[in-house]
């Protein structure tokens, strides 16, 4: 099985072509994150980290600290291939905090440390703040940068949920084989399954309403166990229809997602043939899923 990441365009594809993450530097992301309460069991962290995963500061964190890492928190990951600023908690129960500068180096700087009450899941943040830097512009993107700022995207989940070359998806198909069998990352691989049928659902919807005004408030479909049907499996080939029913069998419970997305505080000015964006997204949007309106771009750090 092929899987096609070209989901439709709410303004038609895009005939300017540029690069994006030239460098990590040009991919800058602040977290919007909840504030620490002053007191507390866990220590609370604002940590800048340069080309390096959200987890591995969290490794790194537990190992100052010299607990578990499932004792670290964070309300999301973060792009490896950015610059990016984000909280983390860690969980000292009747103890001081280790000495945190043994956190800084090249790729990590801790910017402030705190105490708060609770650990920091996952979507435990209010949304996220970008800079990006755009180089190599093929042709000017004034008309559709005013298009997306005026209007709203598709929300789709960005390409990187589903793995170098589509790595997560083609895994995807033998754990549709093999549903109780043995996979690494199997989380990663179920979650990639269902931001793929989430897409094609979105895009469907993009191409049969493109004469009508999106509507904000609409939700597309996140397939698990649901009492009632969720929207659009007749539409989806046979083979998609069994990762419905596999993720049925492993009791991933339904849920639902925003099909339209709206950036808030955009800004941008052009240097030549470069651009530098600003923007914010709520939580559980990609900047991609933005920036892949405005021309077809090539990811330098990704290859592709």
């Amino acid at each position: 099985m092929s899987f096609d990441l070209e989901f439709n365009w709410v303004n038609g594809c895009p005939h300017s072509t540029g690069l994006i993450r030239a460098e990590s530097a040009h991919f800058k992301v602040f977290e919007q994150s909840i504030e620490p309460t002053g007191s507390g069991e866990h220590a609370y962290l604002r940590i800048c980290k340069k080309a390096t995963n959200t987890h591995w500061v969290a490794e790194k964190i537990a190992e100052v600290a010299g607990v578990d890492v499932k004792d670290v928190g964070f309300g999301g990951r973060k792009d490896r291939y950015s610059v990016s600023e984000q909280a983390f908690t860690c969980y000292l129960p009747g103890r001081s905090d280790p000495d945190w500068t043994r956190l800084d180096g090249p790729d990590v700087r801790v910017l402030q440390v705190a105490r708060t009450q609770k650990k920091l899941r996952k979507g435990d943040l209010l949304g996220n703040a970008f800079e990006i830097y755009l180089t190599q512009v093929s042709e000017r993107l004034d008309e559709r940068l005013h298009a997306v700022i005026q209007g709203s995207v598709p929300n789709y989940f960005g390409e990187q949920r589903f793995g170098r070359h589509c790595r997560n998806l083609s895994t995807a198909q033998e754990l549709v084989k093999r549903p109780h069998g043995r996979f690494h990352a199997r989380d990663m691989i179920l979650s990639a399954m269902r931001a793929y049928l989430f897409n094609r659902f979105l895009s469907n919807h993009v191409e049969n309403h493109r004469d009508i005004p999106p509507d904000l408030s609409a939700v597309g479909p996140l397939y698990g166990r649901s009492r009632d049907p969720q929207g659009g499996e007749a539409e989806l080939p046979d083979e998609l229809q069994e990762w419905v029913a596999t993720l049925r069998q492993l009791r991933l419970k339904a849920g639902s997602r925003k099909l339209w997305l709206q950036p808030l505080e955009f800004d941008w000015h052009r240097d030549d043939n470069n651009y530098n964006l600003r923007f914010a997204l709520p939580a559980g949007s990609y900047a991609t899923s933005v920036l892949r309106e405005l021309l077809r771009y090539k990811d330098e750090r990704r290859g592709g």
